[in-house]
């Protein structure tokens, strides 16, 4: 297999704020990142990883792969928002793979057309164009996602498509009072301990629970769900609809149809409905967020300074990395927090946060960066995280950055 090189494109723009703190092939996708997913899905590691300057030090250490090398071999070019939904051939020739709607989802390269591509080029539309222009057309399975709310919309496919019959297994001493109707749609992982009096329906979609989670009693958890490794659920707690978790993570109330990437918590009751929520993130108790417009209509969601409307006619949220949400916060339906956007207010806030904003009563306040690197950095210590000096100067840079883009 020749090697796999990843790539954002000048789609990422529609994936902030998520993508601010995070290359988009971190972002998760059911039980994985799109890493560790197109990795599995063609059967090779991922040799390399083109993304933007400012964020490929980082980016590089969290992938394990070198960010924006020149092509020196016969290399195929993935597209990051690429998601295959059966197996790919890729013709010995260079070529770019495109999907049905015209999107590119990869490029066939061999050294001289390696040698003519550069990680930026893929950044603008016009330049990506010029990179491939000429090149034989190869038809690619699957499509590639735009917009985080599809990924929301797809989760319950996703996450059933990602069984097989090889991940049913219990691998802890579970109580032999609980009840497990179907054990073929059931993983449990090592060391994990779940109360007796959980209900683990699996009617309609698997349960994937990993190594080192601990379920309370009387959680009830409906498939299609993960539970990433490290991850506590507390009692009482409602996960239905399908829901993706990931590591190290804290859960309670009722969750519904969402992505909760890892180490965030939302400890308490109050409801998460089609969202999706980054990493390092508290929602305090009684926080709730709305997934339905009264008028049932389709949910508009403000995308770099411009509602955009998601053809959705359910859809909560995205979160940014590092947001706190304080108690009894009433988010509204198709809202959009920043990274490191703060709130604390308990009626209802506004659609849009910006990055490092702060909501104070009925005020939106400018925030200060270097208090939120502060305030990260503590709350990575709690759990025994610390940042690089990369991602040090990564969140630095974010302050005018994302001030930039959002303004």
């Amino acid at each position: 297999m020749r090697p796999l090189v990843l790539f954002e494109d000048h789609g990422l723009e529609n994936l902030l704020p998520m993508v601010y703190w995070r290359s988009v092939f971190e972002l998760r996708i059911g039980r994985k990142i799109i890493l560790d997913r197109i990795a599995q899905r063609l059967g090779a590691p991922v040799a390399g990883i083109w993304t933007r300057d400012w964020i490929a030090p980082v980016a590089a250490q969290r992938c394990g792969a070198p960010a924006n090398k020149r092509i020196t071999e016969p290399t195929i070019l993935i597209n990051g928002r690429w998601m295959p939904d059966a197996p790919a051939e890729f013709p010995a020739e260079p070529c770019v793979g495109r999907t049905e709607d015209g999107q590119i989802a990869f490029i066939v390269c061999d050294e001289r057309l390696g040698a003519e591509i550069a990680a930026r080029d893929m950044l603008t539309r016009p330049r990506e164009e010029r990179a491939v222009h000429g090149l034989p057309v190869h038809q690619a399975p699957g499509r590639v996602f735009s917009f985080l709310w599809e990924l929301i919309a797809d989760l319950p496919g996703i996450l059933r498509a990602e069984w097989n019959a090889g991940d049913a297994g219990i691998h802890s001493d579970l109580d032999p009072d609980l009840r497990i109707d179907q054990p073929d749609h059931f993983h449990v992982g090592e060391r994990t301990r779940i109360h007796r009096n959980a209900v683990l329906d699996t009617s309609n979609g698997p349960i994937f629970i990993s190594d080192d989670v601990s379920i309370g009693p009387f959680v009830v958890v409906e498939g299609p769900s993960y539970i990433g490794p490290g991850t506590r659920i507390n009692p009482h707690a409602w996960l239905h609809g399908a829901t993706a978790i990931g590591p190290n993570c804290r859960v309670g109330g009722e969750v519904c149809n969402s992505v909760i990437c890892g180490y965030s918590n939302k400890q308490h009751h109050g409801f998460l409905g089609h969202a999706y929520v980054g990493s390092w993130v508290n929602i305090g108790a009684g926080a709730t967020n709305s997934n339905l417009k009264n008028t049932y209509g389709t949910v508009r969601v403000p995308i770099n300074g411009k509602e955009v409307d998601s053809g959705q006619r359910f859809f909560g949220a995205i979160i940014g990395d590092h947001a706190k949400i304080g108690i009894n916060a009433a988010v509204p339906t198709g809202a959009v927090l920043g990274l490191a956007a703060s709130v604390a207010s308990t009626g209802p806030i506004p659609k849009f946060v910006p990055s490092f904003g702060w909501v104070r009563g009925e005020s939106l306040l400018s925030g200060d960066h270097l208090r939120a690197l502060d305030v990260a950095a503590e709350v990575m210590a709690r759990r025994n995280v610390e940042l690089t000096d990369d991602e040090v100067e990564l969140f630095l840079d974010l302050g005018d950055r994302a001030r930039h883009i959002e303004s």
